[in-house]
């Protein structure tokens, strides 16, 4: 009787302990859900903003896109000193060039590139040493979209020592002399715009002196090309370009345009001399 009341009594006192040992194990589990679901909810209420950041060096002019960029997500207090309070944003799109160098690892901000239609742009396109000239030539023989900016071309006068061609108008009435060399060669076209503009392009216009780079061209109209040209060239192209006609055509690698004279168009070409005393006079049928 008594092992048997020892053994209930010890029975109910280990149970009485394990007990005890689970109600333990048990708040100790739920104060640590307690402390783990409140530091998720202080993390939630944690403010991080996104920022961009160069993943490489970028050069001046370079066109840059996300891929060359990375995203960051900075904590409050971290992006406030950059100076950030919201989401960065950069901008880019299609063909945004830098402003200047951009160090690899550095934050990036809007302000920092530029857009095709942004002033300013072309000046992210000249090679250093090079000046922009805007070029107006015939859209005549121009294909639409064959001819874009950053193409290399080659640019060919055709001159008469008679006649100015530089009129789109203008008449051959004397063949002697006239023929077409090639000005210059490998030039960088910068941007294309074509004339006739339409009455909203002109409204924009007149607020604006910059020149968008479109690429089409049709009609027989002038059109204005945006080049960059050496210095110590822009007095023969600007003489070139107010006494013969000019038109440009994309450069093919090493081989040249040739030049031309009109004995290697009319391969009968004579001029009919007429002798007046002691002068003589040639004459030629008028062409347009």
């Amino acid at each position: 009787m008594n092992s048997r009341l020892i053994f209930i009594l010890s029975f109910i006192f280990v149970a009485f302990g394990l007990f005890t040992v689970m109600q333990n194990v048990n708040a100790r589990a739920e104060a640590n859900a307690k402390k783990q679901a409140q530091a998720q909810v202080e993390e939630k209420k944690e403010v991080k903003f996104v920022l961009w950041r160069s993943k490489h060096d970028l050069a001046r002019g370079e066109v840059v896109t996300k891929n060359k960029l990375e995203r960051v997500v900075l904590p409050e207090l971290e992006a406030n000193e950059f100076g950030v309070n919201s989401d960065i944003d950069v901008g880019l799109v299609q063909d945004s060039r830098a402003n200047h160098n951009i160090p690899a690892g550095t934050y990036v901000f809007p302000e920092q590139f530029t857009a095709p239609n942004q002033a300013g742009y072309l000046d992210l396109l000249a090679s250093e040493g090079n000046i922009l000239y805007p070029l107006p030539i015939s859209t005549i023989n121009l294909i639409n979209n064959y001819i874009r900016p950053g193409d290399l071309v080659d640019i060919v006068s055709v001159s008469s020592p008679s006649t100015n061609l530089s009129d789109v108008n203008a008449k051959i009435s004397r063949f002697e002399g006239v023929q077409a060399n090639a000005l210059i060669r490998n030039i960088k076209v910068l941007a294309i715009e074509q004339a006739p503009l339409t009455e909203e392009e002109v409204n924009n216009r007149s607020n604006s002196s910059q020149i968008s780079a479109r690429v089409s061209a049709s009609g027989s109209d002038k059109t204005t090309v945006v080049i960059e040209i050496a210095p110590d060239f822009v007095s023969r192209l600007t003489l070139a370009q107010r006494t013969t006609h000019l038109e440009i055509y994309r450069s093919q690698g090493g081989n040249g345009i040739p030049s031309a004279k009109m004995s290697d168009v009319l391969n009968n070409y004579h001029g009919i001399r007429e002798l007046r005393g002691a002068e003589s006079n040639v004459t030629n049928v008028e062409i347009n």
